[in-house]
């Protein structure tokens, strides 16, 4: 995106009950993201076998301070494609942003590539004024390379994603996170997925997911609610507990 980061940066990753709750809580220069999201764990056998694998993503929400416009926004699911030769990944389904202050939505659609033709990464989207229902922009191109937009004044841009900026995103080392973060919690999988040690990952995710269901079933016998450290309920989702935009 190319901004500057000039202020707190937080993250955490909770995982316990059989979810995983990932959080990135940024200050950027006039931005604040805030996102977590909840795998599924599934009862599937030696999922790492499979020739295509696919990862659920739920919601987040986007803070302008500059603006004073918060976003909320959908993702599309992730695809691994040809686990058993030379993985690669792919987005696909329908994402929703909207913002009631602007008084705008957008909807955007990831095209998974067909069996037979058809071009990788495709995406169209459109956006709308909510209010008249009037179309002000459309896009469409491959979300990792060229993206055409038309608006509605009859002007055109396009933006060539794969020239943009990247910045990788910093994580504390492991000796330093606590017991439940994902990244130490699953250590050892991703080491034996490193080695290229399929049966010794499909282990390691075994366990942690028998641990998880042993601890649910324990919660269920004895009328206890999980309560997670890091995120609260708050209507129909989660949110960190410490958000930046709001005085602590």
């Amino acid at each position: 995106m190319g901004v500057r980061r000039i202020g707190d940066r937080r993250g955490r990753e909770e995982n316990s009950g059989g979810k995983t709750c990932r959080h990135c809580n940024l200050l950027l220069e006039n931005m604040v993201y805030n996102f977590h999201s909840i795998p599924w764990h599934g009862k599937t056998k030696n999922a790492h076998k499979n020739k295509s694998g696919k990862v659920f993503y739920t919601s987040g929400r986007l803070w302008l301070k500059e603006h004073g416009e918060e976003y909320t926004f959908s993702l599309p699911s992730a695809y691994a494609r040809s686990i058993l030769t030379v993985p690669w990944l792919e987005l696909g389904g329908k994402v929703s942003i909207s913002c009631v202050s602007s008084g705008y939505s957008a909807s955007i659609t990831f095209h998974t590539k067909p069996i037979y033709g058809g071009k990788l990464h495709r995406v169209n989207a459109e956006v709308k004024h909510v209010a008249s229902t009037t179309v002000v922009c459309r896009a469409q191109g491959e979300w990792n390379g060229t993206l055409e937009f038309a608006y509605n004044n009859n002007t055109t841009k396009t933006i060539d994603a794969s020239t943009l900026p990247v910045t990788r995103k910093r994580v504390r080392p492991l000796c330093n996170q606590r017991p439940f973060e994902s990244r130490r919690l699953w250590q050892n999988v991703t080491n034996a997925l490193r080695a290229d040690d399929v049966e010794k990952a499909t282990e390691q995710k075994h366990k942690l997911e028998q641990r998880q269901r042993l601890e649910e079933r324990q919660r269920l016998e004895t009328n206890t609610t999980y309560v997670p450290k890091y995120f609260v309920k708050e209507g129909d989702g989660w949110v960190y507990h410490k958000p930046l935009w709001r005085p602590t």
